[in-house]
Order: C-alpha cells, then structure tokens, then sequence
C-alpha cells in the first residue's frame, strides 16, 4: 500500500503552480495537507480518489482507501446501534454504549464527529483520508483523537489528513506535514 504523488500541478491547488507536489508514503506513517482556506486540500483528496484529475503530474494510490469527509456519513434519524454494523469491521467495542439507542442527530456536532472518526479508523482498507478530521472536537476530544490516530499506525496504515492549525498536529508521531499555503 502506497500512495505516489509526482511532479502534480493543479489549478485548485494553490502552491502546485510555483511549486509542483511530491509525495511518497508507505505504511506507519500520518502526513498532514494544512493550509488556508482556499489553499486545496480538499481537491487535494479528490485527486487522491480520483474525483479529479492533475494538470500535471502523476498521482499513483496502491489499496484500498477509506474515506471521511467533511460530512460524517451516517444517517441522521437512524439511532447508531442500527448503523455499526455498515461501518465498523473490527470486534472493537464501540467506546461510547450509552449513545447506541440514540438517534445520531441527538449527538453533538463533536460527539457525531468523534463516533465517525472511530468509525473509520476501525476500516481494515490500509489507506484512510481523512478532510478535517478534527473538525467540531474540543481539546480533549482533540488529544483522544490524536491518540487514535497513533495507535492506527500499529496495523500498518496510511493516513492523510487535512487541518489548518500546525500547533494542534504536535501529538501524532510519524508526521510528515505539506504546508499548501501560497498567501
């Protein structure tokens, strides 16, 4: 599993004009997309799944790719105990029991954040792309996510990662950052 990025140029991606991106991971490693608003993270992730094409460039992905967005993805009206299962392929228990007989819109905006990133951290795929991941988490919601994260690394994964604040990456081991910021 690996994910090659080469000599990639595109016009929704700020920084790849004056300077053309080069990535290549393998397992064990968490490689960071930070930049403003605007800068291309989020294109950056649809050329990873294909959504998009490079003006330039060649962008090779080896696996299977697990994927969380900026929506978490599961069903609003849908209590969660009925929705684990098409997410979770792992005998892990789910952290959070006292939630399984609620309506997953009755969490909080952190809360539904947290259950989806525990849900696709329990992927078995060995590439997982993660826009915002922390997005609606408070600080200790941050640092147990970050936690997380760590511990994904043991069963040899990539992860990718969007964020716009560097100061908040500094618990995840393994880092590699890219910095799209062009302004």
């Amino acid at each position: 599993m690996s994910i090659q990025v080469s000599n990639l140029v595109h016009p929704f991606i700020c920084l790849s004009g004056m300077y053309p991106i080069d990535i290549f991971s393998e397992k064990n490693r968490i490689i960071a997309i930070t930049g403003n608003n605007g800068s291309g993270k989020t294109s950056f992730f649809k050329l990873l799944l294909k959504e998009l094409q490079p003006k330039r460039g060649k962008v090779i992905v080896n696996g299977e790719i697990s994927f969380l967005g900026t929506k978490n993805g599961l069903k609003p009206q849908i209590i969660l105990r009925k929705q684990l299962p098409y997410f979770s392929t792992t005998d892990t228990p789910f952290p959070w029991p006292q939630f399984l007989n609620i309506p997953y819109q009755e969490l909080s905006a952190g809360q539904q954040r947290l259950v989806a990133l525990w849900l696709i951290l329990q992927s078995t795929k060995p590439i997982i792309l993660l826009d915002e991941p922390f997005m609606h988490l408070d600080d200790n919601a941050r640092h147990l996510a970050c936690d997380w994260l760590n511990s994904v690394l043991a069963f040899e994964k990539t992860i990718i990662l969007s964020h716009h604040n560097l100061d908040e990456l500094g618990k995840i081991n393994n880092l590699q950052i890219i910095d799209l910021n062009c302004y």
